[in-house]
């Protein structure tokens, strides 16, 4: 066959990286390489050559899939005691990744190429003269092991390969062991994490009703979904009255307030009482009401019903008259200590319900009284 020059060579070089990106540009995005190494090539015996030899190649690839990429080689090695003998390999090759994603990733390796020989020999009869070549189509197949160098971009890797030289007398079979470096770029696939082996693996801790506590550290197991919660698992209390957040309806409360199932002070008011026939407040009357003031001004939602009573003695309509001027004084007093007139309604009820007998001074003492009722919550 007609020898191939070094130029000739290098043209097929470009012309493999051409070939390898029109196979690359429509296929996934992946990353390139290039991993120069230095290659020992153990020659087929019936190219007389006894000394196996070093050289240097050269390997650019890109990654067309998780598992598999395409590259160009380019190799070249000097005939050890044979001046001026050299060899020259170009090769495009595919290769499958077995385990892409561990540090250690074993490879297969396959393609086809040309070598361009020396096969003259100074002062070998029989033979070519010194500086004839002639190249011929090769196929190669062989494994490799790639190990990441940390979580960067490069790696080490190791191959061990067989060359078929063909031509039209006989074909050649050479072995090729390489060692060398590859950095990856364009990709980012070489600085994916390594996926830990299923030992290392953390298995996360149970967690039965879902609110991101353990159930080894949950105090409070079966919360309902979507819950906010502490760190020990419960529904937070963040004004400490004992009902929680999620339920609380008034949030805030002072400490120490006594509170109702939803987390609001509960309200009760002490009756106002009245001396027979008077509507006055006296002092007793008036510390009561500063007292109820005070309630309804940290519970601006609640509305109060002022209820004015009477005993029975003296006329109906009398005690009825009575008993809503006493429920107006109430109001009267609340709403010069600030709470507003709107929230508050009064009515009289006369004698109509009484609290106790009216046949004993103590029984009257005790109709003759105002009554407060919280509404509005």
């Amino acid at each position: 066959m007609k020898p191939i020059t070094v130029n000739t060579l290098l043209k097929l070089t470009i012309l493999s990286v051409l070939l390898l990106a029109s196979f690359t540009a429509t296929a996934e995005k992946g990353e390139w390489y290039v991993a120069p190494s230095v290659a020992y090539t153990d020659d087929d015996g019936d190219r007389l050559i006894d000394d196996s030899v070093a050289g240097l190649q050269v390997q650019v690839g890109r990654s067309i899939s998780k598992h598999f990429s395409l590259e160009g080689l380019l190799g070249y090695h000097d005939i050890d005691g044979f001046p001026g003998q050299k060899h020259l390999e170009l090769g495009f090759n595919a290769v499958g990744n077995l385990w892409p994603d561990k540090r250690f990733s074993p490879y297969f390796i396959g393609g086809v190429g040309y070598l361009s020989a020396d096969v003259g020999l100074p002062d070998f009869g029989g033979l070519p003269a010194a500086g004839t070549s002639e190249s011929n189509p090769t196929g190669t197949a062989g494994l490799g092991l790639r190990a990441r160098l940390g979580d960067g971009p490069w790696s080490l890797r190791a191959e061990w390969r067989v060359r078929r030289t063909f031509d039209s007398d006989t074909s050649l079979t050479d072995q090729v062991a390489s060692v060398g470096l590859q950095y990856s770029f364009g990709g980012g696939s070489d600085s994916t994490p390594v996926i830990p082996l299923v030992d290392d693996a953390v298995v996360a801790p149970a967690d039965a009703d879902n609110d991101g506590v353990p159930d080894d550290q949950d105090k409070c197991p079966g919360t309902p979904a979507g819950a906010v919660v502490d760190a020990t698992g419960c529904v937070p209390d963040s004004d400490g009255d004992g009902v929680t957040d999620d339920r609380d309806k008034c949030p805030g409360t002072a400490s120490g307030v006594a509170v109702d199932t939803v987390g609001c002070e509960k309200i009760s008011f002490e009756n106002v009482q009245f001396d027979t026939e008077s509507a006055a407040l006296d002092a007793t009357a008036q510390r009561k009401l500063d007292e109820i003031a005070a309630v309804l001004e940290r519970n601006s939602d609640v509305e109060v019903v002022i209820e004015g009573h009477a005993d029975s003695r003296g006329p109906e309509d009398y005690n009825m008259r009575l008993s809503v001027k006493r429920a107006e004084a109430v109001r009267g007093y609340l709403s010069q200590r600030g709470v507003d007139a709107s929230r508050m309604s009064v009515r009289g009820l006369g004698e109509s319900q009484p609290v106790a007998s009216n046949d004993t001074a103590a029984g009257q003492a005790r109709n003759r009284r105002v009554e407060l009722r919280a509404t509005g919550r």
